[in-house]
């Protein structure tokens, strides 16, 4: 059975300071994740991801109409340093509650996508076919679970990166994420090696359990 380019793209968050994609061959166990507040990125807690570049570096990641101005939605970065976006979840696919770096995992908006005026897809992130009228790839969702990326951190700041590892039957691009502007809309797309990736950091948006 052919399988459908766009479902199965998976995506990595890395060192924003990183010449190489990937962390692998290592033996030691990866250091976890951190989030602005220093602590360890967690499965089961919200977060959003915002510009790791306060004022004109815009605010956090959310979703908008395709460009057709319907389905499937994009991912966009909105305008406004003081909008931190849709909140979502890290999940590694060995269902760790620490999200660690050189992970395998998926981005999952924490919406429902369903009803009459919405798109009835599911809220993880993907890469969309490429658009031949404007020479790119899109981000978009309506991806798959269990077609995850990896994931690397650097001193708490990180780059989108999209480079598959985990489908054997995936054209293996490897490029970073960054933005583009499209009709007004910052929107985000893969980008080259000579352009700029989009620097963010993790905002936790729910609150965390303390022991007693």
């Amino acid at each position: 059975m052919k399988i459908s380019l766009a479902t199965t793209l998976s995506f990595l968050i890395l060192a924003l300071g990183s010449n190489s994609l990937l962390v692998l061959g290592t033996s030691s166990v990866p250091e976890p994740l951190l989030d602005v507040n220093g602590n360890k990125v967690e499965s089961t807690l919200q977060y959003y991801i915002v510009s790791a570049i306060w004022g004109a570096g815009g605010g956090g990641v959310s979703l908008h109409g395709g460009r057709n101005g319907y389905c499937p939605l994009d991912v966009i970065q909105l305008p406004s340093d003081m909008q931190n976006g849709i909140k979502l979840t890290l999940s590694p696919y060995n269902n760790s509650t620490i999200v660690r770096e050189s992970t395998d995992l998926n981005l999952r908006f924490s919406v429902l996508l369903s009803g009459r005026d919405c798109c009835n897809e599911q809220p993880l992130w993907k890469v969309d076919n490429y658009d031949a009228a404007s020479g790119k790839w899109f981000i978009t969702t309506g991806g798959l679970d269990g077609h995850p990326g990896k994931i690397g951190n650097f001193p708490g700041t990180y780059k989108i990166v999209h480079c598959p590892s985990v489908c054997e039957s995936c054209v293996k691009l490897c490029n970073n994420v960054g933005r583009s502007f499209e009709d007004g809309v910052r929107r985000l797309v893969l980008v080259r090696d000579d352009e700029p990736a989009f620097p963010v950091v993790l905002i936790p948006a729910t609150e965390r359990s303390t022991s007693v």
